[in-house]
């Protein structure tokens, strides 16, 4: 008994519209994984049915919000070296810092965080601009970005000892 056409057309119409569909999802996946943009849990407090938030699992709009909020906009993008219009985009996650900023920015966060332990935000500015004796006169902001987070921590904490001693 010959197959039926009409059964055989429909048939591979289903083919052809799974092997689209399984392309699509494909390339989607790919432009996803050339872009690093993984799902990241729902931002607390969101609406259950609301869309979760995209972007990499560190949060890049996450981090610069907090810093621009404590900070404002013009002086983050001064200390990162970036455009003035940069730290708004990342907020919105309409862009993602470039691997030069990304770490600068991360270690910045954690930075402004520990220093808020201490001091107001009014303060912070001028401390991560200003010559630091802990740092043999350096301006914190340029040995974050030179040599790491490390000897900032250090000093901030020698500010603490100093404050409580």
């Amino acid at each position: 008994m010959a197959p039926n056409p009409k059964t055989l057309k429909a048939a591979t119409r289903t083919v052809a519209a799974t092997k689209a569909v399984a392309a699509t999802r494909t390339v989607a996946a790919t432009k996803a994984a050339r872009h690093q943009v993984k799902p990241v849990r729902a931002t607390p407090g969101a609406s259950a049915g609301g869309p979760a938030r995209v972007g990499p699992a560190w949060q890049p709009s996450r981090r610069a919000e907090f810093l621009v909020d404590t900070l404002g906009n013009k002086l983050i993008a001064s200390l990162l070296r970036v455009a003035e219009s940069q730290p708004s985009r990342w907020r919105r996650a309409e862009e993602v810092p470039s691997p030069r900023v990304a770490p600068i920015l991360v270690d910045l966060d954690h930075i402004v965080g520990r220093l808020l332990l201490i001091w107001d935000k009014s303060v912070i500015g001028d401390w991560l601009t200003g010559a630091n004796a802990f740092l043999d006169g350096a301006r914190p902001i340029d040995v974050l970005v030179s040599r790491g987070s490390t000897e900032v921590i250090e000093a901030i904490e020698a500010e603490t000892a100093g404050a409580y001693a």
